[in-house]
Formats: structure tokens, sequence, C-alpha cells
């Protein structure tokens, strides 16, 4: 069960300025630890809005200034996206293949994985890297976010080189629609 005071001081710190949001951000990323994925299935609504002030902020400059928060930042996002898989038929369909993924910013101190399962139709990421994966994908933080949040489609992100990737094309392209899947199943006010 999630910490009531802790999601009206999440909702009260959406409704500063970004650069208040950034200075709570840090304590309330560590108030959220072990608690990120009940939060998520209890209030999406809220997690909707995290996300969606995600993606207004400067994530380079958050992270060069909060390196120790880094981690907790990626452990909130993808502990969000894991919940929305595990909860959504449609992105279970789409997960078919495995695929291994390595992201890291060049802008910031800021790296994370994801793994794609396709046997067991399920997807997972965090903070560091794994050895040897599939793809790598480098580039600005707020893209990277973009990316794993749906702001960023990634066809045309990688078209219009907004990213680089390395590895298989074709695992790139099986990618895609699992990540285009994911980023609709965030919360509608995420879209506000």
């Amino acid at each position: 069960m999630t910490d009531t005071d802790l999601i009206q001081d999440i909702d009260a710190s959406l409704e500063q300025s970004d650069d208040e949001l950034e200075d709570d951000l840090p304590e309330l990323l560590g108030r959220m630890e072990g608690q990120t994925e009940d939060l998520v299935r209890e209030h999406p609504e809220t997690f909707g809005r995290v996300v969606a002030r995600m993606e207004t902020m400067d994530i380079a400059s958050f992270v060069s200034e909060n390196p120790e928060t880094a981690d907790q930042f990626q452990e909130l996002l993808w502990a969000g996206m894991n919940v929305l898989v595990e909860s959504s038929p449609e992105v279970k369909e789409s997960i078919d293949d495995d695929i291994t993924v390595n992201f890291e910013a060049e802008d910031c101190p800021m790296a994370g994985h994801l793994e794609v399962d396709g046997t067991e139709q399920t997807m997972t990421g965090g903070a560091g890297t794994l050895d040897d994966p599939m793809l790598e994908i480098t580039g600005p933080a707020d893209t990277l976010v973009g990316l794993i949040v749906g702001r960023v489609d990634p066809i045309q992100g990688f078209m219009q080189q907004q990213y680089q990737m390395d590895g298989p094309v074709h695992k790139g392209t099986r990618l895609a629609p699992i990540m285009n899947s994911l980023s609709d199943q965030v919360p509608a006010s995420a879209e506000s």
C-alpha cells in the first residue's frame, strides 16, 4: 500500500515550477524507493502526471546536478513501465521477440537497460547497463526518456537522427511497435 502522504506530496510537487520540482525530486524519489510499482498500480494517474512533468524537465541538467538520483529517476520510470506491461494485454501481444538494449545519454551520466522476453511476453528495464546487449541506443537524455514514454517515435526519431542505434536494424524495427504500444498505455493524464 502506497503512503498517502507521499502521494499528496508528489501531487503538490507536480503543481510547482520545474525548478521547485527539481529541488523536491531527490527527496521524493528516495521516499518512493521500494514503493514504485505499488504507486503505479494504485495511483496510475499520479504516475501519468509524473511522466508528463518528466517530459517538460531538462533531464540532462537534472541528472547532472543530482547524479545520485539518476538511478532512482530511471527506476521510477521503468517500474511504471513494467507495471503497464504486466497489466496490458495489448502490450503483451506486441512482445514476440527477445531484445536487449542499453540506453546511454550523451549529455549527462545516465545509463539504463531494457530486456524484452518474447517467450514470457515481459519487458523490464532499469538503471545500469547489460553486458553484450543486442542494441545500444545513445542520444540526449530527454530523447531517451522520450523514447521510453512515447514522446519520441522510435522510427521517426531514428530517421531524424535524434538518437543513434548500434546493432541489428531488424531488432530495432521489432522494438519500435512494442515501445509504441507501451507508450499508449501511459495514463491519459500524461497527455495533458
